[in-house]
């Protein structure tokens, strides 16, 4: 029982620690006939996987904001990120990229021959044409070991929470949840439904998803993967399975379920809020700071662009840039700015995006 838990939070962790090899651009604009048709057949061919794509304008800045939902690793997913940037690139309208990684993963993964060579991934795939159009490329998530503190934390909470329920802790628990849900998980028109995660295309491809997963955290984290299975061989059926489950009592049933019931409010606990509503907080966070640097300045008088000094600062306050990364500054020319993500991050970013309380 123990293992499904831990499972259950590799699976999804297991994208922060694993790497990809480069992605190999060959998108050559040589004419603008040929942007256009360039584009024109990257739309055609994800117009159906655009039910992945949140755009909106950030209230305070004024600047469109493009989030791109991906399946880790899914090929249809990196084509979506890559012909959305190309097709901005080709406008004229490329602003920042952000993606979903920290310095620490970032730079393992350049460091790790084996899983850059065997791996490609939509975060390395959008940083390659970040780095060619040199636009800003910034690492936009919490660091790995902050999260990974914060796991361990979140799960102690959620285990003495259970064990004390005369002490309101199972009250606290379920706030926590239904707390965490609201931020991380809003819904409504403005939001993505569920056409997003059961896209043809996108479940098409998704094996390539499952395989890639356990190899890049196989690759990644050896010992903690070897754990892992050990747990589940020692929590899988055995021949002694198949004699006793029709002798199995109700009280047996009872205790199985209460146990998987206890593991699933747990991971509940700390995917909701530790791996979703705080990282969300984070990286909706870098994408704020990067819209400052395209913040559209209508209210300025002609007087007051007359002696505009034009600061080329960055006005990003503490943005972790990709190496080979230009860093960014104030720009005019109507931007956007593109954040390629998980999808389960989308709706919780946009929500703290648009201020929508």
């Amino acid at each position: 029982m123990v293992s499904t838990l831990f499972l259950g939070i590799a699976i999804h962790a297991s994208f922060l620690f694993s790497s990809c090899r480069p992605f190999s651009t060959n998108h050559n604009l040589r004419s603008r006939q040929h942007d256009v048709s360039s584009i024109m057949s990257s739309s055609t061919s994800s117009s159906s996987l655009r039910s992945q794509v949140l755009d909106f304008i950030e209230p305070t800045t004024g600047v469109p904001v493009k989030l791109i939902g991906a399946m880790h690793y899914n090929p249809a997913s990196i084509k979506l990120a890559t012909d959305s940037i190309n097709e901005l690139a080709a406008e004229g309208k490329l602003g920042s990229i952000i993606i979903e990684s920290c310095d620490i993963r970032w730079n393992a993964t350049l460091e790790n021959e084996l899983v850059r060579k065997a791996l490609l991934s939509e975060m390395k795939a959008s940083h390659d044409l970040g780095i060619k159009y040199q636009r800003p490329v910034v690492l936009g998530d919490q660091r790995i070991n902050i999260t990974v503190d914060a796991l361990k934390s979140g799960a102690k909470e959620a285990v003495l929470d259970l064990v004390q329920p005369w002490n309101g802790g199972w009250g606290r628990l379920i706030g926590s949840i239904s707390l965490a849900q609201k931020r991380a998980l809003p819904s409504g028109d403005e939001y993505l439904g569920g056409t997003a995660i059961f896209d043809p295309k996108l479940l098409f491809a998704s094996p390539v998803s499952f395989i890639k997963y356990p190899l890049s955290y196989l690759v990644k984290s050896p010992v903690l993967a070897v754990v892992l299975t050990v747990l589940v061989l020692l929590s899988g059926p055995d021949s002694s399975d198949a004699y006793v489950a029709d002798s199995a009592s109700t009280t047996d049933i009872i205790e199985s379920l209460g146990f998987s019931a206890l593991e699933t409010v747990i991971f509940a606990r700390i995917f909701l809020k530790e791996l979703l509503a705080d990282r969300n907080e984070i990286l909706a966070t870098n994408i704020l700071e990067q819209c400052q640097n395209y913040k559209v300045e209508s209210s300025s008088s002609w007087l007051d662009k007359l002696f505009q000094t034009g600061s080329k600062t960055d006005k990003s306050t503490g943005a972790t840039y990709a190496p080979g990364s230009v860093v960014g500054t104030p720009e005019d020319g109507g931007k956007t700015v593109v954040a390629v993500l998980g999808l389960a991050h989308l709706n919780g970013i946009k929500k703290i995006l648009s201020k929508d309380d």
